[in-house]
């Protein structure tokens, strides 16, 4: 009895984190790329059902993006549109984001299975159970159409290739559906195919040595099921690639994928200038320590504890379940190569890094199931050991701390920061905190409490970041169907504004006070306007670009996550 106990509250735990994250993927505002997927996902959606007739499916960049999760997303979206086309209309991010949670949770399911085929149940749980605890991937699973799918793709691609390979029974259905996860992976990313590398070659090595006296049948494997699953991935990557379809039929493939494969690496429309810690980086030039200083200031100090827990018994003090679990070695290590092998190829090829972990959330969850070993040994030898008493009253010590602040920022939990800032509001001027804009919802809805619709019908509002998602919610809330950019950005007498580093252009006639910190050398011309350039010596954020009043502000723990304010004009 005893020894269920853990897993009755892990089980119990993992439902109620679960219920935490659909409310707060139901109440958060969109994101700041999600409203470009959604146009995607409407325009892939109506090129596919006129059977290729529809020409309007080119807007902005979108040629970068294979769309398929866009166009799933917008295709299931349509089902709330039938009942009401209204309530579509005003709360595109409830509809978005019961689709992504969906999926999100179906990763965790995903998570589960495949860790109890690897190892056991009680791993699996405790795997799960860490991920969801993860403030940067349970932030994400509502509102990210991109990094948490990829996650999903992979985590269901790995269970059904892992049955492939080791398992002689229902051989087509798991050849089929490691192959439609193939395709759905890089409909998302097409670098989806870099990050299962090591998972296909380990596939590989392990059918060699299986059937290396039966050659007949590795043949087979090879020369009839591999183009099998080659066909069905190409067919859904390119599905809902209007762009790649056109590439290829004018014998142009080649040169688009590498376009493709280099913009994936180096996202040139990204942000330019990053914040970690209150030091500035060149995007294009990433520090090589991006990682380390993620773990050290964000991660939280409890499964840091953890993860060292898990290799110190693995390399240094030889873990019961080593005797256990059969292959537990090479199984440790393949874990492993699926968490680090993505962040060292990024390092080795200077990839452009920003949003902190975002970019490789796919990695959270493995990094969480070599964590898990370690919390399974301390309760499996609690009543025994009074080391393991002492580490996990820790590990209980340092989740207290964790989950109260896990819990004040709800549903923005995306924007942890450890205790290496004792008290939150520390952080401030340091991080670039809701760098997504996800808090715009809740700050439109303060702002229209605050002011009355002639109030804000006559103001003339500008932004700093999150053009489209900010849109959407000031002419669906407010009824504003304007921002005042560029040229007309001298006429705005308020801004929106979220704290994302920035390395754009402002106007000298609006902050005189700033011209001192820029090199004169600098000056273009926009439009017959004169403009100064940070480039590349003046590094800021929004909030210290603009000044003015604060009349609105959502923050928590004293720290503001967006703010609507009146300029100093």
């Amino acid at each position: 009895m005893a020894k269920n106990k853990p897993s009755l509250i892990g089980i119990i735990s993992i439902l109620l984190l679960l219920s935490l994250a659909w409310w707060s993927s139901l109440t958060i505002g969109l994101s700041t790329d999600e409203y470009f997927h959604h146009i995607n996902g409407l325009v892939r959606y109506k090129y596919l059902i006129s059977f290729g007739e529809f020409e309007g499916y080119q807007f902005r960049n979108n040629q970068f993006y294979p769309g398929l999760y866009d166009t799933i997303s917008y295709a299931l979206g349509q089902i709330i549109l039938l009942i009401s086309k209204s309530f579509y209309a005003n709360n595109i991010d409830f509809v978005m984001h019961i689709v992504n949670i969906s999926f999100s949770t179906l990763s965790i399911l995903g998570l589960f299975l495949f860790t109890k085929k690897l190892f056991n149940s009680n791993i699996a749980l405790y795997a799960s159970l860490l991920t969801l605890l993860n403030p940067f991937f349970f932030g994400h699973m509502g509102m990210n159409s991109k990094d948490i799918i990829v996650f999903f793709s992979l985590i269901w691609f790995c269970y059904y290739f892992y049955s492939y390979c080791v398992e002689d029974e229902g051989l087509y259905k798991n050849l089929f559906l490691s192959s439609f996860f193939i395709g759905f992976g890089c409909g998302v990313r097409l670098t989806f195919l870099v990050v299962i590398f090591p998972v296909i070659i380990s596939g590989l090595v392990f059918l060699f040595i299986k059937y290396k006296s039966n050659l007949k049948h590795l043949t087979k494997r090879l020369f009839i099921h591999s183009p099998i699953a080659i066909i069905i991935s190409l067919f859904l990557i390119i599905l809902c690639w209007p762009h790649m379809i056109e590439e290829i039929q004018n014998d142009n493939f080649v040169n688009f994928f590498s376009l493709i494969v280099k913009n994936t690496i180096n996202w040139n429309d990204g942000p330019k200038i990053g914040l970690i810690n209150g030091e500035y980086y060149e995007v294009f030039n990433t520090p090589k320590t991006y990682f380390l200083d993620v773990i050290i200031y964000r991660l939280p100090f409890f499964s840091t504890f953890l993860l060292l827990g898990s290799y110190f018994l693995f390399f240094i003090n030889k873990m019961s379940i080593q005797n256990e679990i059969s292959s537990f070695n090479l199984k440790f290590y393949f874990v492993n190569i699926l968490a680090l092998f993505p962040i060292f190829l990024a390092l080795l090829l200077s990839v452009n890094l920003y949003d902190n972990l975002r970019l490789f959330l796919f990695t959270i969850p493995f990094f969480s199931l070599i964590a898990a070993f370690s919390l399974d040994q301390l309760f499996n030898n609690f009543k025994n050991s009074y080391k393991s008493k002492i580490s996990l009253s820790i590990i209980l010590i340092l989740f207290s701390i964790f989950f109260y602040r896990f819990i004040l920022l709800t549903p923005y939990h995306y924007n942890y920061i450890n205790y290496s800032s004792i008290f939150y509001e520390d952080s401030k001027d340091n991080w670039e905190h809701d760098y997504w804009g996800a808090s715009y919802k809740d700050l439109v809805l303060e702002i229209k409490k605050k002011y009355s619709i002639e109030e804000i019908q006559n103001m003339k509002i500008t932004n700093c970041s999150g053009d489209e998602t900010l849109l959407y919610y000031l002419i669906r809330k407010l009824g504003i169907k304007k921002i005042y950019r560029g040229e007309k950005e001298v006429e705005a007498n308020y801004v929106v504004l979220i704290n994302r580093t920035t390395l754009d252009i402002f106007n000298p006639k609006i902050y005189p006070n700033l011209e001192h910190l820029v090199d004169r050398k600098g000056i273009m011309k926009v439009k017959d306007m004169e403009y100064i350039v940070r480039y590349p010596n003046v590094k800021t954020t929004c909030f210290k670009q603009y000044p003015g009043t604060d009349e609105v502000i959502i923050s928590r723990n004293g720290v503001p996550f967006s703010v609507f304010r009146k300029l100093n004009n």
